[in-house]
């Protein structure tokens, strides 16, 4: 009794996993890219130094001489 019923649970088990599942075709889908957002008042302002160049600024070989003799 147990002969029959292997082949006919491996042929039903790859049945199941292989041939009977339904598989639909991927529809294309057209995809259109989004304008970027408009950027805040702020991003568009001028930005100052940093605190590096500044420094860097300060401590760098002024053309002009401090004191004048």
């Amino acid at each position: 009794m147990h002969k029959p019923l292997k082949p006919v649970c491996v042929t039903v088990w790859l049945l199941l996993i292989c041939g009977c599942q339904s598989s639909s075709p991927a529809l294309p889908v057209a995809m259109e890219c989004q304008s970027p957002p408009i950027p805040a008042a702020w991003f568009m302002e001028a930005r100052e130094a940093n605190l590096t160049q500044r420094l860097l600024d300060e401590l760098s070989p002024s053309p002009i001489t401090a004191i004048k003799d």
